[in-house]
């Protein structure tokens, strides 16, 4: 089992958090990278297939655009 980092912006969270529990992944929100970025630790024996669930969370945060203050 390897471990992937991944830096998201906070309010991607609940897109990426969704798009990797639908794909069946292990993963941990381990904090605050910055004050608007969070780190998610992902566990996966395969990065390929990871990488291709991160596109998809990816290009629909892209689509979505953050949200107005």
């Amino acid at each position: 089992m390897k471990k992937a980092g991944i830096a998201i912006e906070k309010w991607k969270l609940s897109i990426f958090e969704r798009h990797l529990k639908q794909a069946g992944y292990t993963f941990k929100n381990t904090g605050d990278l910055t004050p608007d970025t969070l780190l998610l630790s992902v566990e996966t024996t395969n990065t390929e297939a990871l990488t291709e669930v991160l596109k998809a969370a990816m290009t629909e945060a892209a689509r979505t655009g953050a949200p107005r203050p």
